[in-house]
């Protein structure tokens, strides 16, 4: 259920992960990227709805997912295999990818810049990926933060979250050389009710809820 004020305040509950702007953000930057012909790589593929969207508009998908019971089956032009992205280059060829997509699963990664290293390896030359992350920042977060003090590390299943400036580091130190960042959402985008922009204003671009990367193999 969605009510829209104009076209960049929302106001919903979302009824299942297809719903989450962050995902809908990540979707519409895939199908920039994506062909009919593409080999698609999905790091973190636990999620048989969103799999399946993704499989729609290429000729081959691969799901890496970390643990057994969380791997699904097989299914269409869709082949899963179990492990961890960190050593990516053992369960993927070199330079066969086209194309990868990651949601949520860089701030879980011990050795984030192993992980880059490792994605680089798999993608051909040309291939591109668009990864996302919350912002360490993010707004409701920074407003906690006021009274509570700052969350530390690790915090639940996240090993860490990430500053706009922790990830041109991370970004910096890896082999990609061509990257951009995006804010994506800013205002209230999880818990019970959701009131977000999908704008994020430049002076307040520290504040989005979620950084998206983009990466490109030159």
């Amino acid at each position: 259920m969605e009510f829209r004020f104009n076209s960049s305040i929302r106001a919903c509950i979302p009824t299942k992960p297809t719903d989450y702007y962050d995902w809908v953000s990540v979707l519409e930057s895939y199908r920039k990227y994506v062909t009919p012909a593409s080999r698609v790589l999905e790091i973190g593929a636990s999620r048989i709805d969103k799999t399946k969207e993704l499989s729609r508009w290429c000729s081959e998908l691969v799901g890496v997912e970390l643990l057994p019971k969380r791997t699904p089956q097989n299914f269409g032009n869709v082949r899963y295999v179990t492990g961890d992205w960190e050593n990516l280059s053992a369960l993927v060829s070199r330079e066969s990818i086209d194309l990868a997509i990651s949601t949520h699963v860089i701030e879980h990664v011990p050795n984030d810049l192993k992980a880059m290293n490792e994605l680089y390896e798999v993608l051909k030359p040309g291939g591109r990926a668009v990864l996302n992350t919350p912002n360490r920042k993010r707004l409701v977060r920074a407003a906690i933060e006021k009274f509570s003090g700052e969350r530390v590390f690790p915090f639940g299943e996240h090993v860490r979250e990430y500053l706009e400036k922790d990830l041109t580091q991370l970004l910096s130190a890896s082999r990609f050389r061509k990257c951009e960042i995006y804010p994506v959402v800013f205002g209230v985008h999880g818990g019970p009710f959701f009131l977000y922009s999908t704008l994020v204003p430049k002076r307040l671009r520290g504040l989005a809820n979620f950084w998206e990367i983009h990466l490109l193999k030159a």
